[in-house]
C-alpha cells in the first residue's frame, strides 16, 4: 500500500472517530479546548489564524473569543484555488463571512496578512507533531511559506483526543506542528 492509500484509509477511520467524539462531547469539548488554548505561551499581541469548524472538526470559536479578549487579533484562512497556498484575512466576531471554496465561511473582504500563530484543524495526529489533514495539502503548502516569512511561527493542531494515532504516515512535504491541543491534553512537540 502506498502512502496516499494509507492516508486515505486512515482518514476514513479517523473521520468516523471524530464524528462520534463530537456527538458524544457536545459543546463542552470546545470549552475545554479553549481553557487549554488560553494557557499556551503565545506571543504577545499576536495575529492568530483560526478556522471555522467544518463538519465534525473541534470548534475553535470559544478559544478564539478568549484569545481576542486577551488582545490578540484574529484572522481566518481563505482557499484561493485548489493547489495554491492559503491566504489569511483579518476577522473579528460579528464581521461578515461569506461562503468560500468547499462552502467554508471566509471573511467577506480585507487585506491579506501573515499570522504569528496558526490553529490547524486535524483529521489525525501523533505525538511527534505529525498531522493528517483533509487531504487537499493546503496547510502543507502554506506552513513552510509562513515559516520562511516568520521563523517564529507557532503552529497548533486542534483535535479531539480520539484522533491520536501511534504514527501518522508522512511524505516529504508534510508540515509538522509545534503543539497539539485536544479537549483532554496539551502536547508540546518542540516546546
Amino acid at each position: 500500500m502506498d502512502i496516499d492509500d494509507e492516508k486515505a484509509r486512515l482518514r476514513k477511520t479517523l473521520r468516523e472517530r471524530r464524528k462520534a467524539a463530537q456527538a458524544a462531547a457536545g459543546p463542552e469539548a470546545a470549552q475545554r479546548l479553549a481553557d487549554r488554548l488560553e494557557r499556551l505561551p503565545l506571543p504577545t499581541a499576536a495575529w492568530i489564524a483560526g478556522y471555522v469548524a467544518h463538519g465534525s472538526e473541534i470548534d475553535p470559536l470559544p478559544g478564539l473569543r478568549r484569545l481576542a479578549a486577551r488582545g490578540h487579533d484574529l484572522c481566518l484562512p481563505v482557499v484561493v484555488a485548489p493547489g495554491r497556498p492559503l491566504v489569511f484575512r483579518g476577522w473579528a466576531e460579528g464581521l461578515a463571512l461569506e461562503a468560500g471554496e468547499f462552502d467554508i465561511p471566509v471573511p467577506a473582504g480585507g487585506a491579506e496578512l501573515l499570522p504569528d500563530v496558526v490553529l490547524v484543524p486535524l483529521v489525525g495526529f501523533d505525538r511527534r507533531g505529525g498531522r493528517l489533514g483533509q487531504g487537499g495539502g493546503f496547510y502543507d503548502r502554506t506552513l513552510p511559506l509562513l515559516r520562511a516569512a516568520k521563523p517564529d511561527l507557532f503552529t497548533i493542531g486542534l483535535a479531539f483526543s480520539v484522533q491520536e494515532v501511534a504514527s501518522v504516515p508522512r511524505a516529504a512535504n508534510d508540515a509538522d506542528l509545534d503543539w497539539i491541543v485536544t479537549e483532554r491534553e496539551t502536547i508540546g512537540i518542540h516546546a
